[in-house]
């Protein structure tokens, strides 16, 4: 089984005095294929000091998730 993960932002920047950082959001099905995982990647690096990473990490079960959608969204006509 694949885990390919969809990436929904990603974004880097130079920070000041030659830093950069780097940000990820991404949606993957997790392994037990019953729910999704929501991740987010921060790292940030300055020449001098070397590195930081944070990573958080939110899961839903995909029938809370469809759930949701069902009562947040609007039908639409096919």
């Amino acid at each position: 089984m694949t885990n390919d993960a969809l990436i929904l932002r990603r974004r880097m920047r130079a920070l000041s005095r030659g830093g950069l950082q780097c940000r990820e959001v991404e949606l993957r099905l997790a392994e037990d294929g019953h729910h999704v995982v929501l991740s987010r990647y921060v790292e940030r690096y300055h020449h001098e000091q070397g590195g930081e990473c944070v990573i958080q990490q939110h899961q839903v079960s995909m029938t809370h998730l469809i759930r949701w959608m069902m009562e947040q969204g609007e039908r639409v006509k096919a």
